[in-house]
Formats: structure tokens, C-alpha cells, sequence
């Protein structure tokens, strides 16, 4: 008996000894998990934190399309108000100055019928950004050349003009982007 007792407790204090093994690996893995599910997210803005607010003049046009400064201006103004915390002031109560360019604007045809008519074509606006700091007058981001390119349909009743609408938009999302922190 006393044998028996005796591999029955080394037994037990096995089986013990490996259940806390378990609970430890578990608690281990479930720690590991929960720490690279975190790496690389924040709900931190990716702008600079001691820039609260900005000044978006017209762009420049250097191409012979007029009128597309404007609406360009336009579409960088609703994108900064909807994706950014930044409020736009006017000049003198800015913290910060959004200069940009429209350097390029190009239509491509993609497709054309047999009798050379337009099928599907694109439009891509290029645009030269600095932004400035205008307290310290430091340049706070500059980039060249930003394009984001919109393709039409003239089958769906698409235009030249409805599509730079967009490309307009889409080339505003661009220059937010871009307007971020470099991680």
C-alpha cells in the first residue's frame, strides 16, 4: 500500500506540475498574441501635433487648362476639412501654408473603335506641394509630382470634365496622404 500511495502522489504532483506548465504556456502565447496584434496601430493623427491649423491659397496653374486651379483648391480644402483635424483660417491666423502647383495635366487614350472614335480614355493631373510652417518659416513637407489618374467611359456618358472632377478628388486625397508623417 504504502507503494501505491506512494506513485500515486508522485503521480499527482505530476500532473499538477504539468497543468501549471499548460496554464503558464497558454498565458505566455495569449501575451505574445495580444502584443503583436498592437505593433504599428494608433488612433494618433499621423499630421505634426503642434500644427492646429492652415492656410490653402489657389494653386498655381502652369498648363493651359483654366479653371482647374479652383477646383483643384476647392477639392484640397473639403479633403484637409474631412480627413485631417486641421481647421482652415485665413492667412494671418495660420499656423501653417499649403502652397501647390498644377504641373501637368494629361489625357491618354486607352481604347478607341474601329472608326477611331473614343472609347475609354484617362485623365492624370500631376501637382507640386510645400507645406510650411509659418511660424518658424520651415518647410514641413514637399513633394513633386503627386498624380492620381482617373479613367473615363464615353459609352456611360462620361466626360473629360466629369472625370477631372474626380481625378481632382482623387488627387486631394493624394496631397493629405502625402501631408502625413513619414513613419
Amino acid at each position: 500500500m504504502t507503494v501505491e500511495k506512494s506513485s500515486f502522489k508522485h503521480l499527482l504532483a505530476h500532473i499538477q506540475g504539468r497543468k501549471y506548465t499548460t496554464v503558464f504556456s497558454y498565458i505566455i502565447l495569449s501575451l505574445l498574441f495580444i502584443s503583436l496584434g498592437s505593433c504599428g496601430y494608433s488612433s494618433k493623427s499621423l499630421l505634426r501635433s503642434n500644427v492646429r491649423s492652415i492656410y490653402v491659397p489657389i494653386f498655381d496653374n502652369n498648363t493651359f487648362r483654366r479653371g482647374y486651379e479652383f477646383d483643384l483648391t476647392k477639392a484640397v480644402r473639403d479633403q484637409i476639412l474631412l480627413r485631417t483635424r486641421l481647421s482652415i483660417v485665413d492667412k494671418d491666423e495660420a499656423d501653417s501654408i499649403l502652397f501647390g502647383k498644377i504641373s501637368s495635366v494629361n489625357e491618354n487614350v486607352i481604347i478607341e473603335d474601329t472608326k477611331d472614335n473614343l472609347v475609354e480614355s484617362q485623365v492624370s493631373i500631376g501637382v507640386d506641394i510645400r507645406w510650411v510652417d509659418k511660424r518658424t518659416g520651415r518647410k514641413i513637407v514637399e513633394r513633386k509630382n503627386i498624380k492620381n489618374p482617373t479613367e473615363f467611359i464615353v459609352r456611360r456618358n462620361e466626360t473629360l470634365s466629369s472625370a477631372s472632377n474626380e481625378a481632382f478628388v482623387r488627387v486631394a486625397q493624394s496631397i493629405v496622404e502625402a501631408m502625413e508623417e513619414d513613419w
